[in-house]
């Protein structure tokens, strides 16, 4: 009888397009369908952006708990956050993502991180001591000013007057007021980026064109987001322009590390630890992994670049699968394979992955298989 090949598929998720359990679920299916000597471990992974809840509530075995906030613009959205014991693992995309927003309705000046405040502050509430927030797929650059807000911190302008929490504000903020009882949590940020707050590499040079920040908009939220360092490196006496990650979510973090002494921790390292990662790697005799774009920015601590990490030093072949790869990436993997097999408009990529996916897998199958006959 021939031997069984262990497979392991820990993919990330596809933005806009399938998430890290489906994306497993296909790689299953279709090395199932090509030989019964495949053994399929589906361990699906996150780095603090899409999905990074789903898959911590799963592996903390948690329950969720629903609730209605504001969306990043105001508006009444349903959203939630999952529990386990004391630790409440909060996504920010739930609340303030940009995919709550239409097209073209993203615009960094007006929008607000308040309903992530809102997730936070109803968590504390329960009694929650720890919690966890996993910062991807933002729509603002508020400084976490409008959380802030929600959390019953005051803003005021030079002239005393009351200001909200946005991006069009963080240059106007002079003052800054406590609420008269401080909760007492520890603050996890989970962050998939570790850029710093200002400058070249900084939140609103490279995320906020996709927040639909314009050349005319961006000097004032890059002022502002100077300034609001600036008045919480005095409140508490920390440095905090230069902290790793700050730049995530538009500076989300700052006020979260100024007040609550919360830590910035690199999202895959993180979720890999809670996962006991390196269990299933010893397992396997081959990893695959994957996401919907694989580039120089998946070698910046993203979750395929984490797992190919783990492989490799448990000496275990790592392959990576994409919609859209480039040369870059290439030397992180053993192999790295875009999964569209002919050029085609990025909406059809999407619309398509399933099929695309599954059919590319399955010639992979047949390749690995052909390659252990004995």
């Amino acid at each position: 009888m021939k031997r069984r090949i262990h497979i392991l598929v820990a993919p990330n998720s596809m933005k806009g397009s399938l998430n890290a359990f489906e994306f497993a679920e296909v790689v299953e299916e279709a090395f199932v369908k090509v030989s019964s000597r495949f053994v399929v471990r589906k361990v699906p992974v996150a780095d603090g952006g899409d999905y990074t809840e789903e898959i911590l509530r799963r592996a903390l075995n948690s329950k969720t708990v629903g609730m209605e906030v504001l969306d990043p613009l105001g508006r009444p959205v349903k959203a939630g956050y999952a529990v386990a014991g004391k630790t409440a693992v909060i996504e920010m995309a739930d609340a303030s993502g940009i995919r709550l927003l239409k097209s073209g309705e993203q615009d960094p000046l007006k929008t607000s991180s308040f309903g992530t405040g809102q997730l936070v502050l109803h968590a504390i509430r329960k009694g929650c001591t720890e919690i966890l927030l996993g910062v991807g797929g933002s729509a603002t650059i508020d400084g976490g000013t409008g959380m802030l807000s929600a959390l019953g911190f005051q803003l005021f302008d030079e002239c005393g007057e009351p200001l909200e929490g946005n991006g069009k504000n963080l240059e106007r903020i002079k003052t800054i007021r406590k609420p008269k009882v401080l909760h007492h949590v520890a603050v996890k940020i989970i962050s998939d980026v570790n850029n710093p707050l200002l400058g070249n590499t900084g939140a609103v040079a490279v995320f906020g064109p996709q927040k639909g920040a314009t050349p005319q908009s961006s000097p004032a939220l890059e002022n502002g987001l100077a300034n609001w360092c600036q008045l919480l490196e005095a409140e508490s006496g920390k440095e905090l322009a230069l902290l790793k990650g700050a730049g995530a979510a538009g500076g989300i973090g700052l006020p979260l590390v100024a007040f609550y002494d919360a830590e910035i921790v690199p999202g895959s390292e993180y979720v890999l630890s809670l996962l006991n990662f390196e269990e299933h790697v010893s397992w396997a005799d081959l990893v695959i992994t994957g996401e919907g774009k694989i580039d120089g920015q998946t070698l910046h601590d993203k979750a395929p670049w984490a797992v190919a990490k783990k492989a490799r030093k448990a000496g275990k072949p790592v392959v990576a699968i994409g919609g859209s790869v480039e040369q870059e990436a290439s030397g992180a993997f053993d192999g790295m394979f875009s999964f569209v097999g002919k050029p085609l408009e990025l909406s059809e990529s999407i619309k398509n992955a399933h099929g695309m996916l599954f059919e590319f897998s399955v010639q992979l199958a047949r390749l690995i298989n052909a390659l252990n006959r004995h």
